[in-house]
Order: structure tokens, then C-alpha cells, then sequence
């Protein structure tokens, strides 16, 4: 009769560093939403392309929203 072995699942190392650089990934492109689209009461010097609040900002989010993701994943498995 073979003993019984009891296998610990421990989390994959880079699953941590994943969710929380996809996280600062979404802080930053909220942060560049606020003041590239003109929601913050302070003025911004530079004249900022529309592309960048219309198609890089929320690519950023999703971007992050992914690894993020995809960290939870890792860790999951």
C-alpha cells in the first residue's frame, strides 16, 4: 500500500506582479481620461490630440482590465 502524498497548489509567482500591474495600468489611463478630457478643474498647457482620449485611453483600460484578468487566471490555476 503507496502512502497517500498531499500536493499543495501554491500560486504562480508572476501572477501577483500581473494583476497589480494591470491595476496601475487602469489607475493610469483613468488618471489620463481626468485630465486629457477636460474634467479636472486644472488646465492643461498642451494641446492634446482627441485620438488619445478617443482610442489610446480606453485601449490602456482594456489593456489592463486584461492582464489583470489574466493575473486572476494564473493565480486561479
Amino acid at each position: 500500500m503507496q502512502p497517500e502524498v498531499h500536493v499543495s497548489h501554491r500560486p504562480h509567482a508572476s501572477a501577483k506582479h500581473k494583476i497589480r500591474q494591470g491595476l496601475l495600468y487602469m489607475l493610469m489611463a483613468g488618471i489620463i481620461q481626468y485630465f486629457a478630457g477636460g474634467y479636472s478643474p486644472l488646465s492643461v498647457h498642451i494641446q492634446i490630440p482627441s485620438v488619445v482620449t478617443t482610442y489610446l485611453t480606453p485601449l490602456l483600460f482594456l489593456g489592463g482590465l486584461g492582464l489583470t484578468l489574466y493575473g486572476l487566471y494564473l493565480r486561479k490555476a
